[in-house]
């Protein structure tokens, strides 16, 4: 239920979760629409197009740790004028970008375009752990994260769309009109963080230690941290096992890579309609273990063909999508206060053990890329479970 009645967003509340959705998946679209663009972009700035992809991996490496920075600051000077400051960031590094005669000045503002996105999907769930409770909270935080999942599916189709009607700074220019958007709409939205912390600045960041030492909040964000990592690991050399050990073209790889993005979609919306009915604690003991059924199903015959892989890894996607809304409601209650903190903490946690199984799956000691996908869902899933058997028995989640 609502913790407050009155109204917090000026075009009506019911509108609240449709702009929370929207900044929660700010980082999906402004990481993703450009990439049909980076050819392009290579030859128009004349770099080669290992240099120009670098502008992606700094991008998230950025936008992971610059949450750690809005949302201590948030808990300190509160949610809206966190968000407003960086839509600002957001939207003048947008135009700085498009209006970018070199690569290096691009870079920089690309940096900075990560940082000011990194407020926007830090805000999204503090201020949902602001104003919402129970099961409103578990539908909101499912629905942000189907947007989050459907973002990255569409964006490279809207870059390429635009492609076909302007240069790649007009796929920055439509960012910076999505930065507009999100500035408005914080500017409509009423201040949700009611208790303000009243600390210095340093102050404010030693509490980030403080709520990292309370023992069930870190096993809890580490443990689904690392739920991330099957499926990251699979968007690293996916297109390996496709176009390389299956021998398929890059129109093929599409299909089955939609498939596959599809299913993940999938998760949060069944969680929504279906799972959230049910002992949260068991489906994500249930999801887990099949997961790592479908991790040693990978390893044992995913070599077999294309759709042999495919159909195998696809529990890994759907439950590992299905454990997130879930997972993330009973890690924001295991501790109380510091919300904007505590949202930062979710979000970077994630990013950061993706990030690590992306460069563990692209390690030369796997014999193939497949065997890499298998053995990090297998081998993760299984810890995890482990874990989390651990947890409910001990009664600590």
């Amino acid at each position: 239920m609502a913790v407050q009645s009155n109204r917090i967003f000026l075009p009506g509340n019911r509108f609240v979760v449709a702009y929370l959705a929207f900044i929660s998946a700010f980082a999906p679209l402004a990481t993703d629409m450009y990439l049909p663009a980076l050819p392009a972009i290579s030859q128009s700035l004349n770099v080669d197009n290992a240099l120009a992809s670098y502008t992606l991996s700094s991008f998230l490496f950025v936008f992971a740790f610059s949450m750690l920075v809005w949302g201590p600051l948030s808990d300190k000077y509160g949610r809206k004028p966190v968000l407003v400051c960086g839509s600002i960031v957001f939207i003048l590094s947008s135009m700085a970008i498009a209006m970018s005669q070199s690569f290096w000045p691009l870079f920089f503002w690309r940096l900075a375009q990560a940082a000011g996105s990194g407020s926007a999907s830090a805000m999204s769930l503090a201020i949902v752990r602001d104003i919402l409770r129970g099961r409103l909270m578990e539908k909101v935080i499912s629905s942000m994260q189907a947007a989050s999942i459907l973002a990255p599916m569409l964006a490279p189709v809207i870059g390429g769309g635009l492609l076909m009607l302007t240069s790649w700074r007009g796929i920055f220019w439509c960012l910076c009109i999505c930065g507009l958007i999100a500035l408005g709409g914080a500017l409509c939205l009423r201040e949700t963080c009611i208790k303000k912390a009243d600390l210095s600045l340093a102050g404010i960041f030693k509490r980030m230690g403080g709520t990292l030492k309370n023992r069930n909040f870190r096993r809890l964000l580490l443990l689904f941290s690392m739920m991330a990592m099957p499926f990251m690991s699979y968007l690293a050399v996916s297109t390996f096992i496709f176009q390389d050990t299956f021998a398929l073209s890059a129109q093929a790889f599409s299909i089955f890579f939609a498939f596959n993005a599809g299913v993940s979609l999938f998760g949060p919306l069944t969680h929504i309609f279906v799972f959230r009915h049910f002992n949260a604690r068991l489906c994500i003991a249930w999801q887990m273990a099949i997961m790592v059924l479908a991790g040693l199903g990978v390893l044992l015959a995913g070599t077999a063909g294309p759709w042999t892989f495919a159909l195998l890894f696809l529990p890994v996607t759907f439950c590992g999508s299905a454990i997130r809304p879930p997972s993330t409601v009973l890690t924001m209650q295991s501790i109380k206060g510091d919300n904007g903190i505590v949202a930062s903490l979710i979000n970077c946690g994630g990013l950061v053990c993706g990030s690590l199984s992306m460069s563990i799956a692209t390690l030369g000691f796997w014999p193939n890329p497949i065997m890499a996908v298998g053995g990090i869902a297998f081998t993760v899933s299984a810890l995890c479970l482990v874990a989390w058997v651990y947890i409910i028995k001990k009664g600590e989640s």
